[in-house]
């Protein structure tokens, strides 16, 4: 990769996180010696100017203090903040709602197969809720500066189409299969049909409510990484449409070894680097003004129960602060975190289980026992982000 030359002009200080004067630093850079730069970005205003150089050491130093005979291209970083799994549980709808009027997210995913909603109206209503409140960090509504993807899912709920029509698909109640039951079977063109089929009627769905494209694609369980053909149907038809769809790469490694070794016994899935080699036999994803995301999860999903959530939620900072100088060093411009939460009163997983036992005849699928970590997710968010605490670095609002 291009790198640039620059020659030290005036005492400056090197940051190590964030391009920042109250950013930790690591020495003092003296008049007259080299630097190599690898590019250039927005941080904090000093002075004259608020660019920022990062160093192939992967510090940032405040450009004005350095000489260059070549013009260093500045990146634009925007970050997408999204609430996974909105549309079916209450609680975390509502926790959705108050971190979008916060700032803390910028962006939600969406199921619209919620149960008993035929006439669409919870949904209709979400919506007008982002219509009717403006954003205060902005001059428009939330609807507006919010980006709201679709979250197809095959593995959660009923199907929207009758279940006769996507047989392959369903138990005996008509409730979608457990994505642990997702095997070679998906591969086949009847599955794949059936999918697809659903997925028409999801997204169609989602115009009605929304009134507008999805603006970024999801899969529940990331489904659409387990098989080529699902995989390249996704791709073909995101390019069509314009559409981003969510990386295939921000699969965790813990969490792909769980799937290999654990829950889908019958699955092989594919491995990152042959799914690169998939994606990259599309071609660019060329549409204007749109990008795939590289996504990675906020902080680690406890496995059990959460007993000390003050431990839980600085692990999650930790994290936080790490993914955030991870992007800010590298030369990708947008990039997509992933947040679960829940706004609630209890704390205990045995007590969410318990009260929320009648969603898992409803609504089988989301992982209930996990809703102690959203619960740590959504207080992470509130104690503090780097997009809420220093000004340089905001939300971006829709593209």
């Amino acid at each position: 990769m291009e790198t640039f030359k620059g020659i030290v002009s005036l005492y400056v200080n090197v940051r190590m996180d964030s391009p920042s004067v109250n950013a930790p630093k690591s020495k003092v850079l003296l008049p007259g010696s080299e630097v190599e730069i690898s590019h250039a970005i927005v941080g904090e205003e000093y002075l004259d100017s608020n660019i920022w150089y990062v160093l192939t050491n992967h510090c940032f130093v405040w450009s004005k203090a350095i000489y260059t005979t070549s013009e260093v291209p500045v990146i634009d970083k925007k970050i997408l903040v999204t609430a996974d799994d909105i549309g079916i549980v209450d609680e975390i709808d509502y926790g959705a709602q108050i971190a979008l009027r916060e700032g803390w997210i910028n962006s939600i995913a969406v199921l619209v197969n919620r149960p008993d909603d035929k006439e669409e109206e919870y949904l209709k209503n979400f919506c007008q809720k982002l219509k009717d409140y403006p954003n205060p960090h902005a001059e428009n509504s939330l609807y507006k500066t919010t980006h709201i993807g679709l979250h197809f899912t095959i593995t959660s709920g009923q199907p929207l189409s009758d279940w006769s029509r996507v047989w392959l698909l369903v138990d005996s109640q008509h409730n979608f299969l457990d994505f642990r039951k997702f095997d070679r079977n998906f591969e086949k063109p009847d599955y794949v049909e059936q999918v697809k089929m659903e997925f028409l009627a999801q997204y169609e769905k989602f115009k009605r409510v929304f009134g507008r494209e999805p603006d970024h694609l999801t899969s529940h369980h990331d489904v659409l990484t387990f098989n080529h053909p699902l995989f390249s149907f996704m791709q073909n038809w995101s390019r069509e449409k314009g559409i981003p769809l969510r990386n295939h790469r921000f699969l965790p490694s813990s969490k792909r070894f769980w799937y290999d070794t654990i829950a889908l016994m019958n699955v092989d899935l594919p491995s990152i680097k042959k799914m690169n080699s998939w994606e990259s036999s599309f071609g660019p994803f060329t549409s204007e003004g749109a990008e795939h995301t590289i996504v990675d999860h906020y902080g680690p999903i406890p496995p059990f129960g959460i007993t000390c959530y003050e431990e839980i939620v600085s692990k999650k900072q930790k994290s936080l602060n790490e993914w955030l100088k991870d992007f800010l060093i590298s030369k990708d411009s947008r990039r997509e975190i992933v947040i679960h939460l829940i706004k609630s009163g209890f704390r205990s997983q045995r007590d969410f289980v318990q009260a929320y036992k009648p969603l898992k005849e409803t609504y089988p699928g989301i992982e209930i026992k996990y809703f102690d970590g959203r619960v740590a997710e959504y207080l992470s968010l509130q104690k503090k982000t780097f997009w809420n605490s220093d000004p340089w670095l905001s939300l971006q609002n829709r593209c």
